[in-house]
């Protein structure tokens, strides 16, 4: 998608062999059994705006995918917006001014990832928590997902990313 273009609210599924451009560390959930598959992937504009975007392409994409109701997926909205406003507000963009949200399925788990630019210049490269401790974001993503971490990928990049476990009566494709 061309960071212009407007999103016109559909979902585009992407299928692709590899979970994600630059995976971060494998998460403790998935143990290194499967690579998962990737449902969608979008690159947005590092800007305000990609939070709304994120959550609605994130609703979308797994309503669709798993036959989920706007109802059973707002702890997924709710993460992904903090995950992505974590990226805008405290990362660089990539070199292109993107960033990139990939919504991959492992097992019975829906891993969202964010990969950005790196830390902003002045940020310490590393920390020990992946969010702000001055945000709700770290405990809401203590409170409601399952796993959660960052990873460091090619060029420089950085991927935060986490889990929340696919719901009792969600189809499984």
């Amino acid at each position: 998608m061309n960071p212009s273009d407007a999103w016109s609210g559909t979902p585009v599924l992407v299928p692709a062999p590899a979970p994600s451009l630059e995976l971060g560390t494998p998460s403790a959930w998935n143990n290194g059994k499967s690579a998962g598959r990737l449902i969608g992937e979008i690159d947005l504009a590092a800007t305000p705006a990609a939070v709304r975007l994120a959550r609605s392409y994130v609703r979308e994409l797994v309503g669709q995918h798993f036959g989920a109701d706007r109802s059973e997926l707002g702890d997924l909205e709710l993460l992904t917006s903090e995950a992505v406003t974590n990226s805008v507000l405290h990362a660089r963009p990539r070199r292109d001014g993107n960033i990139t949200l990939s919504v991959l399925h492992i097992d019975r788990y829906v891993r969202v990832e964010v990969t950005d630019g790196g830390p902003a210049p002045g940020q310490p490269p590393e920390t020990e928590d992946p969010l702000p401790v001055h945000g709700r974001g770290l405990a809401l993503m203590r409170a409601l997902a399952t796993d959660f971490g960052t990873g460091r990928g090619r060029n420089r990049t950085a991927t935060f990313w986490f889990g929340v476990g696919v719901r009792e009566g969600w189809r499984l494709p």
